[in-house]
């Protein structure tokens, strides 16, 4: 009997372990399904010694007791989940882990309001697609995901118009005023000589005594010579000599007055995010010396330094028809104010105006960037002391100048969405419709164009209007045109049909 009795426990262990390595093999093919932060708990039905994850980072493994195995999830990823028996069973188990994406999506609209925002997991990497409302939420979108510490592909876009045009407008008046009396005089008599060189305000006499008694000649009966070639001083605008009184004078006497008034206007295009340049001018030399080894070893290099009227700008279209600008322009020209001349090389002076800037503004907004209203005034008298506070007879012992400067700058940045523009609309191109003269029209007529070029249709007269440059004349502008005289509407006006059209066509 108790032989009986060890040989029926001995089938009842083996058909148990049958069961458990079974049951085991069935659980290797198993695949559970987790999501982050989530848990799930497994249950054997023999002692558990040991669990292992081929990933730990992806998912986290955790045995309350010997028959109950938990695991969680960390984060997206696939792993494997392989349990040991005190009895050497063995089981796997397949660890997919995803993100929960449904509150994701109800976060993302939350935070990122009138965009339209899709998530979509492919393995252990989120992918974004959709569209932004705005330029600021593309930054904000990034901070967030990167905030979260999945990996993720953006891939999302920012739907409208993503080329700007920019219309900069520099606008200067310069006035300048002078008034200045000067006077020096020298005269010589039998008995003696006297002279006044009080010379123009800024220092020196107007013009040395170059007329007058030849050198080491008696003053007394001295003839009036010229003691060698004249040289008046450019300061003078008045001079006189009498030889009978042995007597000249020099006279600065001017009233000055100078107008300057500049205009410059470049246009621009750029796509949002990139930076465009140009310049209209040229480039003049300037010589740097460079040292050489040896005696004389000294040589010229040329440099140059760009001047006229340049533009550069970097564009955001940041949604809803707000632009950020970042727009630097300048405006300068040479002048011999401020030159130098070095070993025969000239170099002109610059004169510049200049302005760097960011700007926001709606699309088709006017931001003036930058602006300068400027007085001075200059007054000096030099005089001989007591002399020159005589009434009238004191003009001819004091020199006077005054000089009063005004300047008025300012620059205008317009900003617009723009769009290429079909064929259909394409402007006429300037001195597309010029004919050349005949024999007859050039040395008879005196004409340098040839028969009037035909009229243009109505759109590409509004265009002209719309765009400032129904003014233009000559063979080198446009056609004639039917419409409104363009002295009645200033340049750069736009009708008011045309203001919603605006964002659909391109300015040059």
């Amino acid at each position: 009997m108790k032989s009986v009795s060890r040989s029926m426990f001995r089938l009842a262990m083996s058909a148990l372990l049958l069961a458990a390595t079974v049951r085991a093999q069935e659980a290797s093919d198993q695949t559970i399904e987790l999501e982050v932060g989530r848990s799930r708990s497994i249950r054997t039905a023999w002692r558990v010694a040991g669990a292992w994850l081929t990933d730990p980072e992806v998912a986290e493994v955790q045995m309350p007791s010997p028959e109950l195995v938990l695991v969680s999830g960390k984060k997206p990823g696939a792993t494997d989940l392989i349990l040991v028996g005190e009895g050497g069973e063995e089981a796997s188990y397949l660890l997919d882990v995803s993100l929960d994406l449904a509150p994701m999506k109800v976060e993302l609209a939350r935070l990122f309001p009138g965009s339209d925002l899709l998530v979509d997991q492919t393995g252990s990497t989120l992918v974004l697609t959709g569209a932004l409302a705005s330029a600021d939420q593309v930054e904000r979108l990034r901070l967030y995901m990167d905030a979260l510490g999945f990996a993720y592909v953006d891939m999302t876009s920012l739907p409208g118009v993503q080329q700007v045009h920019v219309h900069v407008r520099v606008a200067e008046v310069s006035r300048t005023g002078i008034r200045q009396l000067g006077i020096n005089a020298f005269a010589a008599g039998e008995d003696g000589f006297a002279a006044t060189t009080i010379g123009p305000s800024q220092g020196g006499p107007i013009n040395p005594i170059d007329i007058g008694p030849p050198e080491g000649a008696s003053v007394t009966d001295t003839p009036f010579l010229f003691n060698r070639a004249i040289g008046v001083s450019p300061a003078v605008t008045l001079f006189a000599g009498v030889s009978s009184a042995n007597m000249e004078i020099f006279i600065s006497a001017l009233a000055e007055n100078q107008y300057l008034r500049l205009l410059a206007e470049p246009n621009l295009i750029a796509l949002s995010g990139e930076q465009a340049s140009f310049l209209v001018g040229g480039e003049f030399p300037i010589p740097i010396a460079q040292g050489g080894a040896g005696v004389g070893g000294t040589s010229i290099t040329i440099e140059y330094k760009e001047f006229g009227v340049g533009l550069r700008f970097s564009p955001l279209v940041l949604g809803e028809g707000r632009i950020r600008l970042a727009v630097s322009s300048e405006v300068s020209e040479l002048t011999d104010i401020g030159a130098v001349e070095i070993q025969g090389f000239r170099i002109p002076g610059v004169v510049t105006r200049r302005t760097d800037t960011t700007v926001e503004m709606n699309s088709g907004e006017t931001f003036a960037m930058a602006g300068l209203l400027s007085e001075s005034v200059n007054a000096q008298v030099s005089k001989t002391p007591w002399l020159g506070q005589i009434p009238i007879l004191g003009s001819l012992f004091r020199s006077v100048r005054y000089k009063k400067n005004e300047t008025e700058l300012l620059v205008l940045v317009t900003a617009d969405l723009v769009a290429p523009m079909s064929q259909s609309v394409l402007p006429p191109l300037p001195g597309a419709d010029h004919v050349v003269p005949s024999d007859w029209e050039v040395f008879s007529l005196g004409r340098i164009e040839g028969k009037p070029a035909g009229r243009i249709s109505s759109d590409q007269a509004d265009w002209l209007r719309e765009h400032g440059l129904s003014d233009l004349s000559g063979p080198g502008a446009w056609a004639t045109h039917e419409g409104a005289s363009p002295t009645t509407r200033r340049p750069y006006e736009r009708p008011a049909e045309k203001q919603g059209a605006q964002a659909e066509t391109s300015k040059d």
